[in-house]
């Protein structure tokens, strides 16, 4: 349900307390400092006037009063004015606010005066939009007594006076409640319930209640932040492993797949460098090959003119079989007999001999037309044409072949 909020209230002495919470000189625990500055006040102080305090004895000093205001007399009443905080945040969303406190202020002028009403300050930095307004109880007339049934006498009843228990008669008080309502209603307020056995709380009762309420909101806040950054912390957790897990095999399958790469770089490059050592060898084959054929054909035209050399080259190999040294070799070719002692080898028996001054020459076989080497005068060699030619290429150029056969290995 939603109902109007007006509660007045008899202010002790000059009531600078309650000036200080309503001026936020003194910044009250349930309000909030990031709103404060949307505080507005509505009535404009008379020029000299600063403050809630001055305005009030300013009034009384500009009143006329005929009798002097008593120690303990009520000098002001607080009103707070408002509603259900449901419906006042409506107003406030709906932008309704200027045109709620204008319907306010024009309520409290007409029940207790224009002059009467000193100050009014709507807050809007506390949970619900609120209106403390503040009036001096100057009255016209008889002054009531606390009791209703009882009434000061004055000597004029057009003299002005302070009377706070007039303004706060019982039946006045209901009947505040019946008009407020009534100028509330188009905002969708309405009159709390009549003859309720709710009791009707002090300004500060009503502040120490809310703070309470406050603090116990606080505490639940409080128990849900923590409940919260529990559960921030259980998921920030959950990342962190997460994140470490995705980090770790992350970068080892990236390292893998690093070192996938230089593999395959290196053999890459292992091949590459292959195929050229393979294209180099095949180059240097081709190269001896061509060598070799021409050596070959060299050799065919000299024995083709000289075909002598086939049987001087097959006695040189049998001379150094022998083991004779190059000098002894060169004077049997130039047809001269020597005498040698010592140590030769036969090829024909395939071993060593020791002789004493064995005589060896070089003589034509007229049957054959070629030269044959003569041991003692025994012939010990005697070789084919075919065979001389084989074994003067094969020495020539033995090493070109043993290369080239292993390069095509």
């Amino acid at each position: 349900m939603s109902y109007t909020v007006l509660h007045l209230e008899k202010a002790k002495g000059n009531d600078s307390a309650m000036s200080a919470h309503i001026e936020r000189t003194i910044h009250p625990k349930n309000a909030d400092a990031s709103r404060s500055h949307l505080n507005k006040e509505l009535i404009v102080y008379p020029e000299s006037i600063k403050n809630r305090t001055s305005a009030i004895q300013y009034r009384l000093d500009n009143a006329h009063l005929k009798r002097k205001i008593g120690t303990n007399q009520v000098r002001a009443i607080r009103v707070l004015l408002s509603g259900t905080h449901e419906v006042m945040k409506t107003i406030e969303e709906n932008k309704q606010l200027n045109n709620w406190c204008n319907d306010n202020l024009n309520w409290i002028k007409e029940t207790f005066g224009e002059e009467n009403l000193v100050s009014a300050v709507l807050h809007m930095d506390e949970k619900t939009p609120h209106i403390h307004a503040t009036i001096v109880p100057i009255v016209t007339g008889e002054r009531r007594k606390a009791n209703d049934s009882q009434t000061y006498k004055k000597k004029n009843l057009n003299d002005n006076s302070l009377c706070a228990d007039d303004v706060m008669a019982r039946n006045k008080l209901k009947h505040y409640q019946n008009t407020y309502a009534t100028v509330m209603a188009k905002y969708g307020l309405r009159r709390g319930i009549e003859g309720s056995e709710a009791k009707h709380i002090s300004t500060a009762e009503y502040y120490r209640n809310l703070h309470l309420q406050n603090q116990q909101l606080e505490q639940e806040k409080n128990n849900k932040q923590f409940e919260l950054k529990s559960i921030e912390k259980n998921i920030s957790s959950k990342k962190v492993i997460e994140s470490f897990t995705n980090a770790l095999t992350g970068s080892k399958t990236k390292r893998l797949e690093k070192e996938n790469e230089q593999m395959k770089s290196k053999l890459n490059t292992i091949n590459t460098s292959n195929d050229r050592e393979k294209k180099k060898l095949h180059e240097s084959v081709s190269k001896l090959e061509n060598t070799l054929e021409k050596q070959n054909k060299v050799i065919d035209k000299v024995l083709q003119y000289h075909p002598e050399i086939n049987y001087t080259l097959a006695i040189v190999i049998e001379c150094e079989k022998m083991g004779l040294p190059p000098e002894l070799i060169k004077k049997l070719l130039d047809k001269k007999e020597i005498c040698i002692s010592g140590e030769i080898y036969s090829s024909r028996h395939f071993k060593s001999f020791k002789v004493e001054k064995l005589k060896l020459s070089i003589e034509v076989d007229q049957k054959e037309k070629s030269k044959i080497l003569k041991i003692a005068g025994v012939q010990c060699q005697k070789k084919k044409k075919k065979k001389y030619k084989e074994g003067l290429k094969g020495n020539s150029i033995k090493n070109n072949e043993i290369i080239i056969n292993r390069l095509k290995r």
